[in-house]
């Protein structure tokens, strides 16, 4: 019995960071992130546009934004279960499916 509960037990956690994590992709937060560089490279760009007019010394390090790496160990652990997860889901809920298809046409 305690087999099961320690089966159920990781199944089910495995399940909600899967979740967690794929509906954190789905809901756009990497566009967002990505959205957010985007105006700063306009922003940089339209100050690098002002600094060429004032005829001021142009400097390349001035313009560019060095970005802040949250990745780490955990996240990429986190990450790379939530694919195998991804993938497990879909080829179980292609097969599921697939024999609903098939019990609903032979009747």
């Amino acid at each position: 019995m305690k087999g099961k509960n320690v089966v159920r037990m990781v199944g089910g956690t495995l399940g909600i960071i899967f979740l967690v994590v794929y509906f954190g992709m789905a809901s756009g937060y990497l566009e967002v992130e990505n959205r957010k560089k985007t105006a700063l490279t306009q922003e940089a760009m339209e100050k690098y546009e002002q600094d060429l007019k004032a005829g001021k010394k142009i400097d390349l390090n001035n313009y560019l934004v060095k970005e802040k790496v949250y990745s780490n160990h955990i996240s990429d652990i986190v990450l790379g279960t939530s694919s195998v997860i991804e993938k497990g889901f879909n080829v179980i809920m292609n097969y599921l499916f697939r024999e609903v298809d098939k019990a609903v046409k032979s009747k």
